[in-house]
């Protein structure tokens, strides 16, 4: 009997002990033991107290790229190859021999007497499918230090970047929407990608015109149209997604 007593009594002090722990804990502000946790937000404590993203600031508008400049960025080719390195299946000395890349393509030495390596007289330096870069980066995670398109488009904030039309297809727009003898809308001359109209301008919002229904990209877009431009808007938040110009 004295030993069932006595293990009710040790399995209700060890059920007790983390009400005690905790207590404690919390008398004690100093015994912090979750740095970086956010109580009520379900954050998972990170073991570290929280860190800013980046301490740098964003790029002034005016030292942004031209849209035109992101848009051939942003339209760039695309092959799907991951890029297989810069010397992928080259030891260092057959690297050497061969002598430095040209345009990111490792040029193929001359065959002996001048004869030609692949035997169906096919040109000694072929461009690589894949780009130089990382081993398995694509077109779009490749660092900017060895992509011009992408080097170009980390210097605009996301909301900023074009939308994909094409020369025919800009100029198509901006001639239909000119075609309106409405007068131009009133204070657009500042106005860029990404910026917000006022409850003002969003009164000059006006649906495309009928003959633009089937391009790409433009399906529940509306427009203002300025003195010499033509600012493509999303309705439900007032946001400038492009400008076409000629």
């Amino acid at each position: 009997m004295k030993g069932r007593i006595l293990i009710a009594a040790t399995v209700a002090l060890a059920a007790a002990s983390p009400i005690f722990v905790a207590t404690a804990c919390a008398a004690d502000p100093s015994a912090d033991t979750q740095p970086g946790f956010v109580p009520g937000t379900g954050q998972i404590n990170p073991g570290n107290a929280a860190q800013p993203w980046s301490n740098a600031p964003p790029l002034p508008q005016d030292q942004q790229p031209a849209q035109e400049e992101a848009r051939a960025a942003l339209m760039s080719p695309d092959n799907g190859a991951p890029s297989a390195g810069q010397s992928a299946g080259q030891g260092p000395a057959q690297g050497a021999a061969q002598g430095p890349a040209q345009g990111g393509v490792q040029a193929t030495p001359p065959a002996p007497n001048g004869g030609d390596q692949s035997g169906s007289g096919a040109s000694s330096a072929a461009p690589s499918a894949a780009p130089p870069g990382p081993i398995g980066a694509t077109i779009q995670t490749m660092p900017a230090k060895f992509s011009h398109r992408n080097d170009v488009l980390d210097h605009m904030p996301v909301m900023a970047w074009p939308l994909p039309l094409n020369a025919q297809q800009r100029q198509e727009i901006y001639q239909a929407v000119m075609a309106d003898k409405s007068p131009p809308a009133a204070d657009t001359t500042k106005l860029k990608p990404a910026n917000a109209l006022t409850f003002e301008q969003r009164r000059d919002m006006r649906p495309l015109p009928e003959s633009l229904a089937a391009v790409d990209g433009l399906q529940g877009l509306k427009y203002v149209k300025g003195k010499d431009k033509v600012l493509l808007v999303r309705p439900s938040t007032g946001i400038v997604v492009d400008e076409v110009t000629m």
